[in-house]
């Protein structure tokens, strides 16, 4: 199996990422976080796992070996494949998903083509799993954050595609200027969009 990969970025899209590895162009589709971390140009080291379905093949890529641990869980769940399990990862974070997995919380994990039989079903399956496999989770914390802080990222991602900004462009965008003021707690769309909108134009 392909445990990592090493290689230039040629290329950031709204759900993948291209590697120029030793002349090969090589797609991944990647988690959030990880297209967050990246431009065109930089060197970068991922890690991945390989997967060869009726669909087709697919590469997928993490910023951490914990994102991977947690996509490896997802996908066996029942109905969730290596791309819905990717999906999750790109909107929400790790930490996230497994605090809101070991609650039980599934509104956090209410996000855009995963209904609520599939989230009941993965807090069902995955909660006993989870509390072995990662028994350093925070559940310190509103639970309830992660979905509004979701809800406020889309809103401004969506703000800023619609000036023109790639999805990619806009999701570092929005990392960037929270990362910027991590004491600002009290972010506000307009805040927020105003703060991305001058990164974007520096």
């Amino acid at each position: 199996m392909i445990e990592t990969l090493q290689g230039k970025v040629i290329s950031v899209t709204n759900d993948a990422i291209i590697l120029d590895v030793a002349g090969f162009g090589i797609k991944v589709l990647a988690t959030g976080s990880l297209i967050r971390s990246v431009t065109i140009g930089d060197d970068l080291f991922c890690y991945t796992y390989f997967q060869v379905s009726a669909a087709g093949v697919s590469m997928f890529g993490f910023f951490s070996e914990r994102e991977r641990d947690l996509f490896e869980e997802l996908v066996k769940v029942k109905t969730v494949g290596g791309k819905l399990a990717i999906t999750i990862l790109r909107h929400l974070d790790a930490e996230d998903i497994l605090k809101a997995i070991t609650l039980g919380n599934t509104t956090v994990l209410s996000i855009p083509g995963l209904g609520t039989k599939r989230t009941e079903r993965i807090c069902f399956e995955l909660k006993p799993k989870i509390a072995k496999k990662f028994p350093d989770i925070d559940l310190s914390g509103n639970t309830g954050v992660a979905q509004s802080n979701f809800s406020l990222d889309k809103f401004v991602m969506d703000a800023l595609t619609g000036l023109g900004f790639t999805l990619s462009e806009s999701m570092r965008a929005v990392s960037l200027a929270k990362a910027a003021s991590e004491n600002d707690i009290d972010w506000t769309e307009e805040k927020l969009l105003k703060a991305s909108l001058s990164i974007l134009q520096r």
